[in-house]
């Protein structure tokens, strides 16, 4: 996936996740657990409240929604990583945002009993996660009789996902997979895949997903509202993606052209090296003390001396 932009990639996606319908979707394709059929999806509501410490409010994302099950709230504590190497302690730090969430239900609804809430993590990061769900597994199994806590979260890994899976998803959320999961010269002829898979969204859910395609891949925050139909959208989205595949391009010739640079500069200095070590020679200068003025190795001095005679 291209390079982005970390906050920007970062607001785009809990932007993109403030959606009732991309949230409902997010659960309903990748929590295949029967329970999961009896959540009113109509009553999803957004609680406008984060939990995340100030230690990791600049590289993580939380999303707090409630939805009706079995006649009882039913929290969902969507916790975003970003990151791409592993936390090894995320079930640690999940159980800890949750204790959070629920002291301040605590404290402010005078709550007897509190709420089931199910931690979902979606992960977006280039390396396998690894890290284990259950928090048990990170605890030392030394005393009997259940007092080891047993809290698990759900992971939701991007990166385990083929496209054709993501495919058979047909839905948006299965097309922001796809796109974050292309490299960027392979993106623009994913474009007809993501279309279809965007065509039976309404116009809104269109509309947020085009808004963070242009975020994340171009650092173009404006807002695209305005789409109406799927052939605007298309036509956005091949647009962007030629951009997107030239700015990749530029980026590579500009790499290519500063390690040129730096290769000359090294050279360059290697051969003025070399031209001051052959001066010293001409003066009658030991090699150890030509090899210590210079940086040379005591080996390159004696090639250079043998290379004079």
């Amino acid at each position: 996936m291209p390079k982005k932009n970390n906050y920007t990639h970062d607001s785009g996606y809990k932007l993109l996740f403030s959606n009732h319908e991309l949230v409902r979707q997010l659960i309903t394709s990748f929590v295949t657990d029967d329970w999961v059929h009896e959540i009113d999806f109509n009553s999803l509501e957004r609680l406008e409240k984060s939990f995340v410490s100030k230690d990791f409010v600049e590289r993580e994302s939380d999303i707090i929604y409630k939805a009706s099950f079995r006649g009882c709230d039913l929290y969902f504590y969507i916790l975003i990583e970003f990151q791409s190497k592993v936390d090894r302690f995320m079930s640690l730090r999940m159980l800890h945002y949750i204790c959070e969430f629920y002291e301040d239900m605590r404290r402010n609804n005078n709550a007897r009993i509190l709420p089931a809430v199910f931690p979902l993590m979606l992960y977006n990061g280039k390396n396998r996660w690894t890290a284990p769900e259950e928090i048990a597994t990170l605890i030392e199994q030394t005393i009997p009789g259940g007092f080891i806590p047993r809290f698990r979260y759900f992971k939701i890994a991007e990166n385990e996902f083929d496209a054709e899976f993501l495919c058979r998803l047909n839905n948006a959320v299965g097309a922001l997979f796809l796109a974050e999961n292309c490299r960027p010269e392979k993106l623009e002829a994913r474009i007809d895949d993501i279309v279809q898979l965007l065509r039976n969204e309404r116009p809104q859910e269109v509309a947020h997903f085009v808004n963070w395609f242009k975020r994340a891949f171009l650092e173009q925050p404006e807002c695209v509202a305005g789409i109406s139909s799927l052939t605007e959208c298309e036509s956005m989205l091949r647009e962007t993606a030629k951009e997107i595949k030239r700015q990749s391009r530029l980026e590579g010739l500009h790499e290519g052209i500063q390690k040129g640079i730096q290769k000359g500069r090294t050279q360059g200095l290697h051969e003025g090296k070399s031209e001051t070590a052959m001066r010293m020679l001409e003066k009658g200068f030991e090699i150890e003390v030509i090899a210590e003025v210079t940086g040379l190795s005591i080996k390159d001095v004696h090639a250079l001396k043998k290379d004079m005679h």
